[in-house]
């Protein structure tokens, strides 16, 4: 009888393991994947190639792997149970490297490799002494990663050891400092994004164009808003986060020119796309996201030139710095080639410049054209 009983059990424990997993297998057969992971802002991986060969080396059921994940039915929500057990339940400080804090929101730990830096530092020294050579003015900064101002120490990013590395490679340059003045402080980013917000950041503009002796002017900028913003850190901790307000500040006299990667042709655009806010990125608003080059004039300030080689930070950062120069030319050396840039920018003597690059860039000196 206890035989009989303990059999009954294991088969109906067997027939509903085996039912959920039916259910599933249904599921995922009738519901369409996703074209795009919206909350990861990513595609999801596709059906690997299903020869001999990926069968045989193992690269078959490598790539299904993340295939299954991408595309299983229900992945937010379960993606989501795991985040608050993981966080709530059992109270761990991180979910994959994403935390939360009080001060700067939602983050993700970003260890420093001081080889790396290292590494960025050379390139832009490479770049700084035949700028040098040309008489520009040239200086260069960092931003900081916002976990520098979180309530609890974040075993990451280390402003006073990014100083030390740079300044022993690039010590010849002119350094303006950021962190530890009030140019800086949680409130400069956004909670949840790793980007600086242009509402915030006024004091910065201030401090670098004060050191590089350009007298600013922020009259009639306005500020506008574009609405509800939530930055890349939400969909990758997978739980629910208030939005931060997106602000940009629109000056009518600014105009902006972009390098068209086809024609090679500057054709002018907006200042800030808002379709962009819209899409899969909504940070793209400033300056129409990724760009290899684009050059601002404001008619409305004394004549003076700024070369700006910067990451995505400086597309929030060069509308409000052309409060102090009639010319601003942006250089993304991610997306354009040090070598061929004679080919579409000529470098005035006299005319300052400045490296301003994040943490994540100097950590990954590959991504450098240099």
């Amino acid at each position: 009888m206890e035989y009989g009983k303990a059999g009954l059990r294991q088969f109906l424990t067997a027939f509903v393991f085996i039912g959920i997993i039916g259910i599933f297998l249904i599921l995922n057969l009738v519901i369409a994947p996703p074209d795009v992971l919206v909350s990861e802002r990513r595609k999801p991986a596709r059906f690997p190639e299903l020869t001999m060969n990926t069968v045989v080396s193992a690269g078959f059921m490598d790539k299904f792997e993340g295939y299954a994940a991408d595309n299983f039915v229900f992945r937010d929500s379960f993606r989501a149970i795991r985040a608050f057990t993981v966080l709530d339940v059992f109270l761990m400080t991180d979910k994959s490297g994403i935390y939360r804090s009080k001060n700067v929101g939602v983050g993700e730990f970003k260890r420093m490799d001081t080889g790396a830096f290292t590494q960025s530092a050379e390139k832009i020294k490479k770049v700084a002494d035949s700028l040098l050579l040309e008489g520009l003015n040239v200086y260069y900064t960092f931003v900081p990663d916002k976990s520098i101002y979180a309530e609890r120490y974040m075993p990451g990013f280390d402003p006073a050891l990014a100083e030390k590395i740079l300044s022993g490679v690039l010590g010849e340059l002119s350094y303006i400092k950021l962190t530890d003045t009030d140019a800086l402080s949680a409130n400069s980013f956004y909670k949840t994004d790793l980007h600086w917000n242009q509402a915030e950041i006024s004091k910065v503009v201030k401090l670098l164009c004060s050191r590089m002796g350009a007298p600013l002017d922020l009259n009639g900028y306005v500020k506008e808003t574009a609405g509800d913003f939530r930055g890349v850190y939400p969909g990758q901790l997978a739980l629910p986060t208030s939005p931060d307000s997106l602000f940009y500040i629109t000056l009518p006299s600014l105009k902006a020119s972009y390098l068209n990667d086809k024609t090679l042709q500057f054709e002018s655009g907006p200042v800030y796309d808002l379709a962009r806010f819209k899409g899969i990125d909504p940070y793209d608003l400033f300056l129409c996201g990724p760009q290899p080059l684009i050059v601002l004039e404001n008619e409305a300030v004394p004549e003076r030139e700024l070369y700006l080689f910067r990451d995505s930070f400086g597309s929030s950062l060069a509308p409000l710095m052309a409060g102090a120069y009639s010319k601003i030319t942006l250089i993304d050396l991610r997306y354009l080639n040090w070598k061929i840039i004679d080919q579409f920018v000529q470098f005035t003597p006299g005319a300052d410049v400045l490296f301003i690059y994040s943490s994540q860039i100097f950590n990954n000196p590959s991504i450098l054209q240099i």
